[in-house]
């Protein structure tokens, strides 16, 4: 969340598959911002938590629905950064990547998140062995940014990436990386997970100091 807090800017479009904390930060940052759910419950819970905060919600569009079924159906505008933290099965993260890619602007940067899971580390190999993206940040242990550099479609044909696996933080350099795999067994523990939900109803000035 502090690097989305850092990055945003009010004249970005913006775009999340997936609802929570983070929509709050993007609406507090005044982007033109869609944010794609499959629950109406959840978009009135962040309205009425941005009320709750004063955070002005009128730059902000929920699209209700499964993303497979919304994204292909909402008007291609151009995006300025995409965050993807939707469904997490196989192949949700794939085909949120698929819909939203195109329309995010060369230059613009893509946030993938919860990235050690096998089904979105598929993802993410995928786009560091391409040439049309790069690794621009890796800002928390569950989450890497990626800067589109063309519009190149992807190859027909596999040209043996290494794809998926196991749960892994092979995304981070090696010291990070054994770092990240520590903090992961402590924080999916039941008192990590406690601790976690405390976390979740600090107030938006504390928010910076979570991550997605």
């Amino acid at each position: 969340m502090a690097w989305l807090e850092r990055e945003l800017d009010p004249a970005y479009a913006t775009l999340e598959t997936g609802a929570g904390t983070s929509t709050i930060v993007f609406a507090a940052a005044g982007t033109e911002h869609e944010a794609v759910t499959p629950n109406e419950g959840e978009r009135e819970r962040i309205l009425a938590e941005c009320e709750r905060r004063g955070v002005s919600t009128k730059r902000v569009s929920f699209l209700i629905g499964p993303s497979h079924l919304v994204l292909p159906t909402v008007p291609q505008r151009p995006l300025d950064l995409v965050l993807i933290d939707g469904a997490h099965g196989f192949p949700y993260p794939i085909l949120d990547w698929w819909y939203l890619a195109p329309r995010l602007r060369v230059g613009g940067r893509l946030l993938v998140d919860d990235c050690y899971l096998p089904p979105v580390a598929a993802l993410v190999d995928f786009l560091r062995a391409q040439s049309g993206w790069e690794v621009a940040a890796a800002p928390g242990r569950r989450t890497i940014v990626m800067r589109k550099l063309d519009d190149a479609s992807p190859a027909f044909d596999w040209s043996g990436e290494r794809i998926g696996g196991s749960v892994s933080f092979r995304h981070l350099p090696p010291l990070r990386r054994a770092r990240a795999a520590v903090e992961h067994r402590v924080l999916e523990s039941r008192l990590g997970r406690h601790a976690a939900a405390l976390a979740r109803r600090a107030p938006l000035s504390r928010i910076s100091g979570l991550e997605s």
